[in-house]
């Protein structure tokens, strides 16, 4: 349960993108989608097997907890979103967005290279991230106050950071 809950809080950035995307009048199609999840997915697996394979254990309880104070006190203070020049979602464009909506899963899910699986951690965030994307592209109108969906960043990374501490 805590897994999910690291990858739908480290994944909420998405949900600013797919806005973006969707207020831009971008279309993001069933190829986008493919590409995203199979790029998140290639990201992390690459990151927690080197991970793994050097024995790292840099991601302790205290790091943790600090990495997400940073990331709430980041969310809330977010004003920024993704912006994209081109009506059409292209390739390259598509890459670069999944590069950049992958950073803060990936570090997030170091934490859990030595509970579970690799290949389930990068499914899990790989899907969770994909899934926020879409609800925020598909329900744009619903969030058209960015400041709520920061607030609501800010408190699952804090709520995250006391459940570490205490778990």
């Amino acid at each position: 349960m805590f897994l999910f809950l690291n990858a739908i809080a480290a994944s909420l950035d998405g949900l600013i993108i797919g806005i973006g995307l969707r207020l831009a009048h971008i279309k993001f199609l069933r190829r986008h989608m493919f590409i995203m999840w199979l790029g998140n997915f290639l990201i992390y697996a690459l990151f927690l097997s080197l991970y793994y394979f050097f024995k790292l254990a840099f991601m302790t309880k205290t790091i943790t907890t600090i990495l997400y104070l940073v990331f709430a006190i980041h969310a809330w203070h977010s004003e920024e979103s993704f912006v994209v020049k081109e009506k059409t979602l292209g390739l390259i464009s598509c890459l670069l967005l999944t590069l950049t909506h992958s950073l803060d899963g990936t570090i997030v899910s170091l934490n859990f290279v030595y509970q579970y699986k690799i290949v389930h951690i990068c499914c899990v965030f790989s899907s969770m991230s994909l899934l926020i994307l879409l609800v925020g592209y598909y329900f744009a109108k619903l969030f058209k106050s960015k400041k709520k969906e920061s607030y609501i960043s800010a408190s699952l990374f804090l709520l995250l950071a006391l459940i570490n501490q205490f778990l």
